[in-house]
């Protein structure tokens, strides 16, 4: 390409990153949540007698979650100068306030009725690096790293991904994309080293992280205009869907799971954006309010989960012949309504507050920049 027409493609690129938000984006969010929640709700099922394992395919739910934030990431920063500092605090102010507030609600009741909680135990050094996002081994399970509030494990990863993503923000825009897949995919060719696990050098090099990459490369294909045809695109999500269900019924889970959940989560966010690219999805209150609570539903699930688990059995209803469906449902709708719940008067309150404290502070300092730094940017948050 000639240095005359890069300008152009610049702007053209630039101009498709600040169109409408995704709402394709916001839907699967919601979905990728409530399979997570459903996942979990089987999990306690099993504790009164499941014994199946339809739930498996539920766990690609992270890994859609992590395509839609390599996705995202690279879609809201491409048309913005942000430095990387400027994109820690707004990493920080949409992950930190709402994950240490539940992971305190949980400390607080392991502090003064451990009775109440099922699968943790009290440890200083693991509740410290649960707070500071590094992975640590579970006090009951010597053989898992999770944290405090177990869907955290997942925000290490994701903490880890800001922070090479952030540091690639000083590499030119249009080596940008290659940098942070380049880095990813070396980063997580060192599982090669066959590090030992538990381990922190063996959990960041999961191939899990490459799913992250995937989504940048879906951003980057977005911001650089390519279309797919309708039918092309409705093909590859409908491909991505059941590719999942394949992977749970026919592959054994030795695979990486950067194939075996990755590739088809891979498919159905790359489906589901090329479709919007060409049809416009319709604006639906409920399914675009559940994508805004995603990660209030996603972080306070666990909580709500186990006080009914624990309520349902007391109550003699895991004796009933329907039971586990019936525990599933319920647990779902309720895990969606509280997780609104908490949406709406807890994440974002104390985004709002933590949002005030970082303009104040950029004001006190005689920064130039207050408006980057308070504005909420392209469509999608990030």
């Amino acid at each position: 390409m000639s240095e005359q027409l890069r300008p152009n493609v610049l702007r053209d690129a630039m101009t498709v990153a600040k169109q409408k938000p995704q709402l394709s984006i916001q839907y699967l969010r919601a979905v990728a949540a409530l399979m997570v929640v459903a996942f979990h709700a089987f999990f306690e099922a099993s504790r009164f007698g499941y014994r199946g394992h339809v739930q498996d395919v539920l766990t690609s739910g992270v890994d859609v979650f992590f395509v839609i934030s390599g996705f995202i990431m690279w879609y809201t920063t491409f048309s913005t100068a942000m430095t990387p500092m400027e994109f820690f605090g707004r990493r920080i102010q949409r992950i930190v306030p709402l994950y240490w507030a539940l992971t305190s609600v949980v400390v607080a009741v392991l502090l003064i009725r451990p009775e109440y909680v099922q699968s943790m135990q009290f440890q200083l050094h693991h509740v410290v690096s649960s707070y500071l996002f590094i992975p640590a081994t579970h006090p009951l399970l010597p053989n898992r790293m999770e944290p405090v509030l177990t869907p955290g494990w997942t925000l290490n990863y994701e903490m880890f991904f800001y922070l090479l993503f952030g540091l690639c923000l000083l590499v030119p825009r249009r080596r940008r994309h290659l940098t942070v897949v380049g880095v990813i995919g070396l980063i997580a060719s060192l599982r090669a080293f066959h590090f030992p696990y538990p381990s922190v050098p063996a959990f960041y090099c999961s191939s899990i992280i490459l799913e992250f990459a995937a989504g940048v490369i879906l951003g980057y294909l977005i911001t650089c205009g390519i279309v797919l045809p309708l039918r092309a695109s409705v093909l590859l999500l409908i491909g991505g869907v059941l590719g999942l269900i394949a992977m749970s019924v026919f592959v054994n889970s030795w695979l990486p799971r950067a194939l075996m959940w990755g590739v088809p989560a891979t498919a159905i966010v790359g489906g589901a954006v090329f479709y919007e690219r060409a049809h416009a999805v319709p604006d639906l209150s409920v399914p675009r309010l559940l994508g805004d609570a995603s990660y209030s539903i996603y972080l306070s699930h666990p909580i709500l989960l186990s006080a009914f688990s624990q309520l349902w059995r007391k109550a003699g209803f895991s004796a009933l012949s329907y039971a586990h469906p019936l525990f599933v449902v319920l647990s779902v709708v309720l895990a969606a309504m509280g997780g609104v719940t908490v949406y709406r008067f807890v994440e974002l309150p104390l985004s709002r507050a933590f949002s005030r404290k970082r303009s104040a502070l950029a004001v006190q300092a005689g920064s130039e920049h207050v408006a980057l730094v308070v504005h909420e940017g392209p469509p999608l948050r990030m």
